[in-house]
């Protein structure tokens, strides 16, 4: 069965896909079976990332852009914003909490 991908409010996808792993690894000129010796599993779990039939946990994600020399800072500082604002939003809810 395969997955449909998820679509923001503008019709773009907002969900790294299968196809997208697969582009990201063949761009690279990585195959699947050095990807695999690179992620610490075998090549049927690349193929099943790219097929869509597993869904990649974050931390191989991450590898995966590395290793595909994709640049993830932009990514990394908005979830640091995000973060770092709810830390903020966090903190004075505890406040406001205790008055």
């Amino acid at each position: 069965m395969e997955k449909s991908p998820h679509y923001n409010k503008k019709g773009k996808k907002d969900v790294i896909d299968g196809d997208d792993l697969k582009a990201m690894r063949k761009n690279a000129g990585i195959s699947q079976e050095l990807m695999a010796k690179k992620l610490e599993c075998d090549r049927k779990t690349i193929s099943n990332y790219e097929q869509g039939v597993s869904d990649i946990k974050s931390k191989q994600l991450f590898r995966w852009l590395m290793l595909c020399k994709i640049d993830t800072r932009s990514l990394l500082n908005e979830i640091r914003q995000i973060s770092g604002s709810l830390n903020r939003h966090d903190a004075s809810k505890l406040q406001d909490d205790e008055k």
